[in-house]
């Protein structure tokens, strides 16, 4: 009778035991959230599906399932896809709060799908209730560090919330500061190049290709760094080619850094098969790429974009760019035509659709030298851009804004082209006849002498001109130069 009652409490033990384990990554989720991260969002739902009918008791396809709606929030940049992420977020958050608190994937999972929401609030400008989800992932967290210090997942969380407090525009961060919160994307950086060498060597190896595309954002969120390229590039090398996201982030990366041939075949070889999540921004990306390069087909990309986009982001932007494209070809109707477009489609949301609004209201077409100028540019074809130019000073132009911009492109080139001296004349012309003027160029100029000044070890200066971002009366990209001048002051503080 005793050996019978023993095994009975050694049998009842085992199951609960094995009940309370309810948050269990096996190898079916961890398919399953490949998948996922890969944007093939319909092979991982079905993975999911047939692990809860397998393993009810499981919690992980909860959390997976979030990264399924967060996702496709961030590819579509749909209001419906949005309102149905916050719509289930409660429900999950309930689920799991219901389960294994001996788990350290208890409070991780709760403050992931907290930290996804606020990804998606800040991406709809909604920084006061992101705000308040970064604080609560950033309790969980904390918590969740001191009972299981050694769980790398928690510190990937940790990290992307760092990021996340350095890259919330200024006027926002008294909803940080009003709740506790501090951090920058330096933080962030850090921890996730510690990560990125640790995960592969680790029990949690499939958490890899997301830190690396979180630590490439936030590289790309800082401009001034020549390596910015080759960083991206070690970080995503081991991310599959199948993976649509992190073709993405490399595309984005190549495209932002000037290596546009790169972009251009990164992005021309993505997979394309139907079990991959829609992702029209890869084609807004090709028709910036194309049209940087000048090819002929760019217009094909930008098309494609606005016929199956649902969003509502860089509507405007696509319709100017479209425009610009027929202009640059002494197509005046079809220039005319999309400028029209631009000024009654899409909403000025995004600074790019800010912006685009603004030059479609212009009276008169842009120069053509200067177009492109900045197009080359854009697109890292320096010497082209200097050929643009070739036959111009400042004295050729007639408005002040040409004048402007001519001198802030010459400062821009010349930077590029390591020509430093050069381009501090130009940048400094720039600010002098820029200042008090709503455009940009003033201001980004002062931003760019900060990053030159900076890299040479002369604080003083580049802490000057980093200040002087802040009082310039520029109307454009005003949110993002004045985080990244904020973000150089915090660098040279600690120098």
């Amino acid at each position: 009778m005793s050996k019978f009652r023993f095994l009975l409490l050694f049998c009842l033990s085992f199951f609960s035991i094995t009940a309370n384990a309810n948050f269990v990554f096996n190898e079916n989720c961890i398919k399953a959230y490949k998948n996922i991260l890969s944007l093939k969002f319909n092979e991982g739902a079905l993975q999911l599906a047939q692990e809860k009918k397998t393993n009810p008791n499981n919690k992980i396809p909860v959390l997976l399932e979030n990264y399924i709606d967060f996702l496709k929030v961030l590819t579509t940049e749909n209001n419906a896809s949005f309102e149905n992420f916050k719509s289930n977020k409660s429900a999950r958050i309930s689920i799991i709060e219901d389960d294994d608190k001996r788990s350290p994937w208890y409070l991780y999972a709760a403050a992931e799908i907290n930290l996804q929401s606020c990804i998606n609030r800040f991406k709809y400008l909604e920084f006061v209730s992101g705000a308040y989800e970064l604080q609560k992932a950033y309790k969980l967290l904390e918590e969740n560090q001191k009972k299981f210090p050694d769980f790398l997942p928690n510190k990937k969380s940790f990290a992307l919330l760092y990021g996340l407090i350095g890259l919330v525009p200024e006027q926002y961060k008294w909803a940080l500061s009003s709740i506790g919160l501090k951090g920058n994307t330096e933080q962030g950086a850090a921890m996730l190049e510690d990560l990125t060498q640790k995960l592969p060597k680790s029990n949690y190896a499939y958490f890899y290709d997301e830190s690396a595309f979180f630590l490439s954002f936030i590289y790309l969120s800082k401009e001034g760094d020549p390596a910015i390229y080759d960083k991206v590039k070690l970080v995503c090398d081991a991310v599959p080619k199948t993976n649509l996201l992190g073709v993405y982030v490399k595309a984005l990366a190549a495209s932002k850094t000037g290596h546009t041939d790169d972009a251009i075949e990164i992005l021309m070889e993505r997979p394309k098969t139907p079990n991959y999540g829609a992702f029209y921004h890869l084609d807004y990306l090709l028709g910036l790429c194309k049209l940087n390069r000048f090819d002929n087909d760019a217009v094909i990309y930008f098309e494609s974009y606005l016929k199956n986009y649902t969003g509502n982001f860089n509507i405007k932007d696509a319709y100017l760019k479209i425009a610009w494209f027929y202009l640059l070809r002494g197509n005046i109707d079809k220039y005319n035509a999309y400028i029209a477009l631009c000024k009654i489609r899409g909403k000025a949301i995004s600074e790019k659709d800010k912006d685009a609004q603004n030059l479609c209201l212009q009276i008169y077409p842009p120069d053509i030298a200067l177009l492109k100028a900045r197009l080359y540019f854009d697109g890292g074809y320096y010497d082209k851009a200097v050929f643009a130019l070739k036959d111009k000073k400042a004295s050729s132009f007639s408005l002040t804004k040409e004048k402007l911009e001519y001198f802030y492109r010459m400062g821009r080139i010349c930077h590029q082209q390591n020509k430093t001296d050069q381009a501090i004349v130009f940048y400094t012309a720039t600010i002098s006849t820029g200042i008090g003027l709503p455009y940009y160029f003033a201001a980004n100029a002062s931003l760019q002498l900060g990053y030159i000044y900076e890299l040479k070890k002369n604080y003083a200066k580049a802490r000057y001109y980093y200040e002087r971002c802040d009082q310039m009366k520029n109307e454009e990209y005003k949110n993002s130069i004045e985080t990244k001048a904020k973000a150089g002051l915090r660098r040279i503080a600690k120098l």
